[in-house]
């Protein structure tokens, strides 16, 4: 199992209805973490997803970096 979070677990029940993903602590909500399977179609989507959210914070970095410079 695969450890997740809770908006990857959101997009990934969208697209798998039927993967299985567990939560632990369900008594103290604070405490929890997700776990999903690792079947090859989920996994891949989740890989996919995360490779975006990091280009995307990569990208959004570097042209905030580079427009400071030059305006410097």
């Amino acid at each position: 199992m695969i450890s997740i979070t809770a908006e990857e677990k959101k997009e990934v029940q969208k697209s798998f209805p039927d993967v299985h993903i567990v939560r632990t602590m369900k008594q103290d909500s604070k405490r929890h973490h997700y776990y999903m399977t690792e079947d090859r179609a989920p996994m891949r989507f989740l890989l996919q997803m995360r490779e975006d959210a990091l280009a995307k914070s990569y990208t959004k970095g570097r042209v905030g970096n580079r427009s400071s410079k030059a305006s410097k």
